[in-house]
């Protein structure tokens, strides 16, 4: 080994140690300022360690950063972390949170680039809100992308600074830049080639999330294929996670083949590595389910519900708001088959779930309410159905009856 490769190998595991002590950031501190002045060889073995601490937590599947894989689209179904404010909230409070969320810098540069696109284009407020909403795990994973190398660190920084400010179009520019950056660099150094392609994959994500924000699909699609594509093997966890992005823009254009290819591959990606008991699977198959759904592949849509109910109800118990999504989407699919004995339990245990957990005048327990109301109605209990009719706010009882989950909460 030449002078020039030593330096390089130094410089690598350098660079691992320094971002497993980013992950700890605070509590590091003096460790981080004393391995600036350490001697080469002492970085070289402080190094070897930290990369076999790697190799530990890979092998034992302990989640470096937990809560990385998304449940999609809210419209396909809620957040894993449910609810989305304490229930001892009140609407004051609540009304300051949306305020403070509003005013975010980022927020307010969504907003600019929306107007400057088409000026009072409709859905314009709704896709502000569902940005400021998602606006906490955008940052997040902005936060866990680590450079692998001093020219992909300057231009996280300025992406980062750009973002914070509001300037959402030079960020998502900065953030592929990066990407690219780390592309070349991990193509070249085989030793670090994951620290390369997870940072790669994830400036491609949050570039994604700002340009699927603006509304700009196919640019979105494109760079949540490529940060899929960049994901290093083992992390199967972020490859499921990009590709569950892809399937939540797919259906949120109507585009239900391409959905439920995205959550297949997504599947696929976790179950491939052997986690088959992931706290988000059954999110994925429920997301999967319901595109088949669409597809009217029902017999495919109701073997992922199922196990989709059972992956949920193994890790969140029986009462979790992921649990009654899946009931909601289940015993939704077989009031449609006529199959009215088998849903109206089912939508009973969904309703009683987000009775617990929702608001009365909650969208999505509305949903579950005039489901199960249409239930009834087909069981000839229609005392029963008119009361939740009038909860619902449906006008009519055959206002209850869809063709599909697509607006399933």
């Amino acid at each position: 080994m030449n002078a020039m490769d030593l330096e390089r190998v130094l410089e690598d595991l350098k660079l691992i140690l320094n971002g497993l002590l980013k992950t700890s950031a605070g509590l590091w501190d003096p460790i981080r300022e004393a391995t600036a002045a350490m001697p080469a060889w002492a970085v070289a073995a402080a190094g070897a360690g930290a990369l076999a601490l790697v190799v530990v937590l890979l092998l034992g599947r302990q989640r470096l950063a937990t809560d990385r894989v998304e449940r999609g689209d809210p419209a396909i179904r809620p957040q894993a972390r449910m609810p989305e404010r304490p229930e001892a909230v009140t609407e004051q409070e609540a009304l300051v949170l949306d305020t403070l969320a509003a005013d975010a810098p980022e927020v307010q540069g969504l907003a600019e680039l929306l107007d400057a696109q088409e000026p009072g284009a409709p859905g314009r407020d709704a896709r502000l809100k569902s940005f400021a909403g998602e606006l906490d795990d955008l940052r997040r994973r902005l936060s866990l992308v680590e450079a692998g190398s001093a020219a992909t660190a300057r231009l996280l920084h300025e992406a980062r600074e750009a973002i914070a400010s509001g300037d959402l179009q030079a960020g998502t520019a900065l953030l592929t830049r990066a990407a690219e950056e780390e592309d070349i660099a991990g193509n070249g150094l085989v030793r670090t080639a994951t620290v390369h392609g997870r940072a790669s994959a994830l400036s491609r994500l949050v570039a994604a999330d700002l340009l699927a924000a603006k509304g700009d699909r196919d640019a979105a699609a494109a760079l949540y294929r490529k940060a899929a594509d960049a994901t290093p093997e083992e992390d199967p966890e972020l490859k499921a996670e990009c590709l569950c992005r892809l399937g939540a823009l797919a259906h949120g254009a109507g585009d239900a083949a391409a959905a439920r290819d995205a959550f297949y591959a997504a599947l696929a990606a976790l179950e491939d590595a052997g986690a088959t008991d992931h706290p988000d699977l059954g999110g994925i198959l429920n997301n999967l389910g319901l595109a088949n759904d669409l597809l009217g592949d029902e017999d495919a849509a109701e073997r992922c519900y199922q196990r989709a109910l059972a992956a949920d109800e193994a890790v969140h118990g029986d009462a979790h708001p992921n649990v009654a999504a899946v009931l909601n989407n289940l015993g939704l699919l077989y009031r449609r088959r006529g199959m009215a004995p088998a849903a109206e339990p089912l939508l009973r245990r969904a309703q009683a779930i987000k009775e617990a957990h929702l608001a009365p005048d909650d969208p999505g327990l509305k949903v579950t309410l005039a489901n199960r109301a249409a239930a009834l109605r087909a069981l000839g209990k229609d005392a029963e159905a008119a009361a939740l009719e009038r909860r619902a706010g449906v006008a009519a009882p055959n206002a209850a009856d869809t063709d599909t989950p697509a607006t399933v909460h």
